[in-house]
């Protein structure tokens, strides 16, 4: 038998890259074709990622791993507007004109290094060649829980060969994806190739920064049942900010809450960089706890000068952690 599509539909059709078809239809997942499609119909218009999980019934994190493949094979790129505008992303075509090239710099620019994505020979020929890889790839089955086709094998490939990664390091990498319930080839990729440029390429380097990501998770969990917040994962700004104040700082929970709270206070919205500006305060006062806080505040006293005349004596440190939550308050003197 022999199929086409009915006629009278193409009427209204929209345009889809021929290099979809002819390669990446037997590399995609299904759930990245489908984003894709998403982004393909809609390509007139801005899309989220959060328009594009409410669309197909994904979560956020699904879609940025789909949008993860896409971007890493060239498909799509990211388009930058405004800091509070949706991200919109842009299927590659051949009739997208190139933008012009920038002058030539005074100083000579160090050339941007484009990573190729393995193909199935290349994958075959360091098989045969190379012991460790046959052997990262086996030992990689059995972390995984499945047999690595090529999508797999691309992806380990190319954090070992393009990123410089050992095998050590890339098991420690897929047994942590694992464990959170990440066990997508593009989201492994794409932390891997964040723990590349970030140099993690040993063992005590990737147990440091998987302790730390485990911390931040605990912390996560605690903060948002105690905030009573619905949000399941922490954005990567926000688990900056939390493993700048609990590795960096040493910031007890209860401070860290306590910022919290005075944040809901004045702004009545979620916002870790204010809580920021409320710890860094309290960081350079040296407070570590919010008993000592309290503290601070019970040692602001008013004294009252004799003759009726009012002066205000107030400890330096908690004059500097009052000053980022309250805006001064100047009283005239009694006459």
């Amino acid at each position: 038998m022999h199929y086409k599509v009915n006629g009278n539909l193409l009427k209204d059709s929209f345009a889809v890259p021929a290099i979809i078809a002819d390669k990446h239809l037997r590399l995609a997942g299904g759930e990245q074709i489908k984003v894709l499609l998403l982004i393909l119909r809609n390509s007139d218009k801005s899309l989220s990622v959060g328009e594009i999980a409410k669309a197909l019934k994904y979560t956020e994190s699904d879609v940025e791993d789909c949008l993860q493949y896409w971007i890493l094979t060239g498909v799509i790129s990211e388009e930058e507007g405004e800091s509070e505008a949706p991200k919109k992303y842009i299927p590659k075509t051949d009739t997208q004109k190139k933008p012009s090239p920038p002058p030539a710099p005074s100083v000579p620019a160090a050339p941007v290094i484009e990573y190729s994505r393995p193909g199935q020979e290349e994958i075959a020929t360091r098989m045969s060649e190379s012991k460790e890889i046959a052997d990262l790839f086996s030992e990689l089955q059995v972390i995984m829980g499945k047999t690595i086709g090529y999508d797999g094998q691309c992806t380990f490939l190319l954090l070992h060969d393009r990123f410089g990664l050992p095998p050590e390091v890339i098991y420690m990498l897929a047994d942590y994806c694992v464990k959170i319930g990440k066990p997508g080839y593009s989201y492994i990729e794409a932390v891997g190739k964040s723990w590349a440029e970030a140099e993690i390429d040993t063992i005590d380097k990737a147990a440091e920064k998987i302790a730390s990501l485990d911390e931040t998770d605990k912390f996560w969990k605690r903060f948002i049942l105690a905030a009573g917040l619905n949000n399941p994962k922490p954005t990567q700004k926000q688990i900056a900010y939390i493993e700048k104040w609990t590795v960096k700082q040493n910031m007890s929970f209860d401070l860290i809450f306590t910022a919290y709270e005075e944040m809901a206070e004045h702004t009545g919205k979620l916002s870790f960089a204010y809580m920021d500006k409320i710890l860094d305060g309290w960081y350079a006062a040296g407070y570590k706890t919010k008993q000592d806080i309290e503290n601070a505040k019970k040692v602001k006293t008013e004294v009252k000068a004799p003759g009726g005349a009012s002066s205000a004596s107030y400890n330096l440190g908690t004059f500097a952690a009052d000053n980022i939550t309250n805006k001064p308050k100047y009283k005239r003197k009694k006459k």
